[in-house]
């Protein structure tokens, strides 16, 4: 032992001989702990933030006694009409909107808020938008979304759902002086009893540093087995539950208890919770959550964030106690949510449908922005693993009968569910959890030899996305680089934003801004030759005409952005087979003035923005068959049409704009099939090849795109029967840059882009030299890698040596390949390297689709699935055109390809 460990011994026998007397003379909610701090395991951070992952705890500054929390409900309406703040509706053009505006109210100390409204009215996630902003001194701050998601609740059917109030998660305000929510409808009335909930969690008169309670149930075994056995004074043996004893988790097939915090430790009031709507169901599976709120919250104010998610699930949401049956900070320390037994089968409120057969924890945070921590992903494996355990479920299963449904024995909220829950970040991180219960878990039977393995499910992520990447070698100097995809081109559902009437106008089209307010704006034309422009509101919606114009005889009427360089939008029109320019004006009119002739023969006219990179807007003009390019002067006027090249005959509609958000024009084309496909720009008045199927607008007439919600990509815009839609683009990408490895793979015949094989957190690269040698390089989550280390020699004699994933149900990623003359095998995954090779049962399964010849592709790489649906996917590069391609995997074969990437014949190694 060095000295230093000897000191740090000494030194904890000595605290703790201290310790033994403090516990003889101090009641127990006086005991002060030794606190124990230590790094995150692997370093983790935030690819969102950049910011380091806070140190992972094993204690927490918790109140000693309960804290009763207050909500104040300020109602916006009301049965009676009654409501506080300013309402108003309006009716334009058929569409009608209803808007709420509360008063500002005042908050004190760290405030959450949140809104609901009356139980009977049930109201889809894209029927009302609710928003929120705060005000500090004399400065308010911007408008942020709340979170609704409709499936976050009890079930319907259970005593608890009965009178449960839909609303928004619990948004986490601060420390702010006063606070204001907005609600608004269009095309419907305001739900009845809209309610303002502010929450006060209450503050301790005091607190103190402990240690988790770290206890099973049994110092409340009286309470819970008497609510387990006497559920609707039914007893359990009626009703085939098995009781669950505490010493279960002393078996030998337990995997070990994690350490949680109690109720107690957080300052739960037992008082407000509903103790007569106890229930207890059965555990099949587990999700999943996050609360969809603060990241950059302290330690210390973790009780009061529980203390007010209870109080508003309970006094505004109608529920019997707070939902999640555990939650989990991003510090790593889990706490326990839900009252019946942290041992025990509680039925909980945050899986709609499911909540009788599983159970939950829900990471405090919002995970559609930022990284889990590693701590978190890791006291999400251990609780998994040992609740799972509880129940005899392996955590590896991939075959649950959860309900109805058959799932996983880990999933996340949006697996069961149309919601974005747990957050994409998190979703990513489902398979590290996996693996981290998997290792946690009781070990598996020793199984025959040779042994049946599951599908090959790949694991490529080697950067901060939650998308998986490709590892390629440059041909000319060896050099490794990473090539990241990012969920392939694609956009959202349609969004209803006007219902009635649209199919009335004989055009619509969105342009850059025309109003002066900076955002994206509406302009629609009608049979008599009637222009209006109504003001965008920046969340794909439009409010009331603030300007008309009659432009009878005008056809094509294009949004072409600022083609004379003043400063304002202007529009383009065709007259009388001219091409007529309608130029803003300071006054937010339009000055017209006739240009060249020869535009009859053309059917659209679309505004192009910057297409050759010169700085100035272009049009491009599209005939039956051909598409032609006017590059702009900047004066108002345009040079001679050139053609463009590629094939256009069999496109029918194209909108113009940054759709990939790299800062080049880029054209999303409508086949006559009603696919839309993204043909990127590259800059300089050409376009690369057709990415895509996007996405399926057959029935959508007159789209038109610009930015006009949240994101970097340009969104599309257009009329489907008598309606206005929105078609937000969802900022997916095929490939990104390419991401120096800063390693060489020189020298190496195969790359293998192969998991987390050093159990640290992130994805790792194998790679075979010529010898024979078997090279690890370590991820480190930004698509940098270690400096390679051998794991052993001989896998020059393996043939078709592949990463496939976890394919034998112990969460680590394993290899297969057939050694010369043998049969095939496969390599186990031990957390350093690979076990003695195991004889396979069968085969590996390969889905059918696939060409039967692919002599043609020189890579051929099954990945996990890149837009994040569960199948994997194949990449395939054409060998003579460097050209790649992605066969989307589906549940029974594969689909069509589509194209990943142009000029990767520069790369002459890939895993």
């Amino acid at each position: 032992m060095r000295p230093l460990q000897a000191r740090l011994v000494t030194l904890c026998q000595q605290v703790l001989a201290l310790g033994v007397v403090l516990v003889v003379l101090t009641p127990a909610s006086g005991v002060v702990s030794l606190d124990i701090v230590g790094e995150t395991p692997g370093g983790q951070g935030s690819a969102t933030t950049g910011q380091s992952s806070p140190a992972e705890l094993v204690s927490a500054t918790v109140p000693t006694a309960p804290v009763t929390p207050t909500v104040t409900e300020v109602p916006l309406t009301g049965a009676a009409g009654g409501f506080s703040g300013l309402r108003g509706r309006t009716v334009a053009e058929g569409a009608t909107t209803d808007r709420v505006l509360s008063k500002p109210q005042p908050v004190t100390d760290f405030a959450a808020v949140g809104v609901t409204w009356d139980a009977g009215e049930q109201v889809a996630e894209d029927e009302i938008t609710l928003r929120v902003r705060t005000r500090t001194g004399d400065t308010w701050s911007g408008w942020e979304y709340l979170q609704y998601h409709d499936d976050h609740a009890p079930n319907p059917d259970s005593p608890e759902g009965a009178n449960a109030r839909p609303g928004t998660e619990p948004t986490f305000v601060g420390e702010v002086d006063e606070v204001q929510v907005e609600a608004v409808t269009n095309d419907a009335a305001l739900p009845g009893d809209l309610s303002l909930a502010l929450v006060d969690p209450g503050a301790s008169k005091k607190n103190e540093t402990e240690v988790p309670a770290d206890r099973p149930s049994d110092d409340l075994s009286g309470a819970y087995d008497d609510a387990y056995a006497e559920q609707d004074g039914t007893d359990a043996a009626e009703e085939g539950i098995t009781l669950q004893s505490a010493t279960v988790a002393t078996s030998k097939k337990t995997a070990a208890q994690p350490t949680i915090f109690s109720r107690a430790q957080w300052g739960a009031d037992e008082s407000i919770r509903d103790k007569s709507s106890l229930r207890y169901g059965s555990i099949s599976g587990g999700f999943v959550h996050h609360t969809v709120n603060a990241n950059d919250y302290s330690e210390a104010q973790v009780p009061a964030i529980l203390r007010s998610i209870y109080a508003y699930h309970v006094k505004s949401r109608g529920w019997s106690d707070i939902g999640y049956n555990f939650l989990v900070d991003r510090f790593g320390r889990i706490w326990e949510g839900r009252f019946g037994g942290i041992d025990r089968p509680v039925v909980g409120a945050h899986t709609l449908n499911y909540n009788q057969y599983s159970f939950a924890m829900s990471a405090i945070g919002n995970f559609d922005v930022v990284q889990p921590t590693d701590a978190m992903l890791r006291a999400y494996g251990a609780l998994f693993a040992w609740k799972l355990s509880l129940h005899g479920v392996d955590p590896a299963s991939t075959s649950q009968k959860i309900g109805s449904r058959t799932f996983a024995a880990i999933n996340g909220h949006r697996d069961a569910g149309s919601t974005a829950c747990p957050g994409k970040y998190l979703y990513a991180q489902l398979p590290t959890i996996r693996s981290y219960a998997s290792t946690a878990a009781p070990a598996p039977p020793a199984g025959p030899t040779p042994i049946a393995i599951s599908a090959p499910n790949p694991q490529n992520n080697l950067d901060a996305s939650p998308y998986p990447d490709l590892v390629v070698r440059r041909a000319a100097d060896g050099r490794g680089l990473v090539l990241p995809t990012g969920g392939l081109t694609s956009f959202q559902k349609r969004l209803v934003v006007g219902k009635r009437g649209w199919d009335k106008r004989a055009d619509v089209l969105v342009s850059p801004d025309l109003t002066g307010d900076g955002r994206a704006d509406l302009v629609t034309v009608d049979k008599s030759g009637v222009v209006r422009v109504r003001a965008g509101k920046g969340n794909g919606r439009f409010g009331a005409t603030t300007r008309k114009m009659s432009l009878r005889g005008y056809s094509l009427i294009t949004a072409a952005g600022d083609i004379n360089g003043d400063g304002r939008n202007d529009l383009v029109a065709r007259f009388k087979g001219r091409l007529t320019t309608l130029l803003g004006t300071s006054k937010g009119g339009f000055a017209r003035k006739a240009t060249r002739k020869g535009y009859g023969g053309y059917r659209q006219m679309v505004g192009a923005g910057d297409v050759n990179g010169d700085g100035r807007a272009d049009l491009l003009l599209r005939t039956k068959n051909r598409v032609f390019l006017q590059t702009g002067y900047g004066t108002g006027r345009f040079a001679p049409a050139q053609r463009v090249a590629g094939r256009w005959s069999t496109f029918n509609r194209m909108v113009a704009g940054d759709f990939n958000g790299d800062g080049r024009t880029d054209i999303v084309a409508r086949s006559s099939a009603g696919k839309m496909m993204l043909m990127p720009g590259r800059g300089d008045g050409t376009f690369g090849a057709a990415l895509g199927p996007a996405t399926n607008l057959k029935t959508m007439r007159w789209i038109t795109g610009v930015n006009m919600v949240d994101g970097a990509g340009a969104d599309l815009i257009g009329v489907a029967g008598k309606q206005l839609v929105v078609v937000a683009n969802r900022d997916t990408f095929e490939l990104g840059a390419p991401i120096d490895t800063g390693v060489s793979f020189a020298g190496m015949d195969r790359i293998l882009n192969a998991g987390d094989v050093d159990r640290d957190g992130f994805g790792d690269v194998l790679a075979r030299d010529t010898s024979g040698q078997l090279w690890l390089f370590s991820g480190n989550g930004t698509g940098a890698l270690a400096p390679g280390r051998v794991l052993g020699g001989g896998w020059n004699t393996v043939d078709g040596i592949t990463a496939v994933g976890d394919v034998t149900g112990d969460g680590l990623p394993d290899l297969v390949g057939t050694p010369s003359g043998g049969q095939l095998m496969v390599w186990r995954g031990n957390g350093s390297g690979f076990a003695t090779a195991v004889p396979v049962q069968g085969g590996v399964s390969t889905p059918a689709g696939l060409p039967a010849d692919l002599s043609g592709f020189d890579w051929v790489l099954r990945v996990q699935d890149m837009a994040l649906k569960g199948t994997s996917d194949y990449v395939v590069r054409d060998r003579a055109s460097g050209v790649a391609y992605v066969y989307p995997g589906r549940k029974k074969g594969v689909s069509s390809p589509r194209v990943l990437g142009e000029g990767l014949g520069a790369f002459d190694l890939a895993g």
